[in-house]
């Protein structure tokens, strides 16, 4: 019986939460379940604005490249056009 007694003392032993440590044990809880939930959406709203801004960016540069392609045949439409007019007619 003495091994018993001395396999548990006072200072190891487990007393159960009470009601306030229970709410703040939850509150903390729930506090970090939120905090998970606002950073998980956060990463996603990251990741679609990367992609959005990805979209827009090839967007832009297509559409200047198709600029410069229409000034380029605009440039040599209006040389064709000076060189047909300068030309003496029959």
């Amino acid at each position: 019986m003495a091994e018993d007694d001395k396999s548990i003392s006072t200072s190891e032993a487990v007393t159960p939460p009470t009601g306030e440590s229970l709410r703040s044990q939850q509150s903390t809880d729930a506090q970090g379940q939120f905090s998970a939930a606002v950073d998980d959406l956060l990463d996603q709203l990251q990741h679609k604005f990367d992609n959005v801004s990805r979209e827009v960016f090839a967007k832009l540069d297509d559409m200047a490249t198709r600029l410069d392609e229409l000034e380029a045949s605009l440039t040599v439409a209006g040389d064709t056009a000076a060189a047909t007019a300068s030309s003496p007619t029959k």
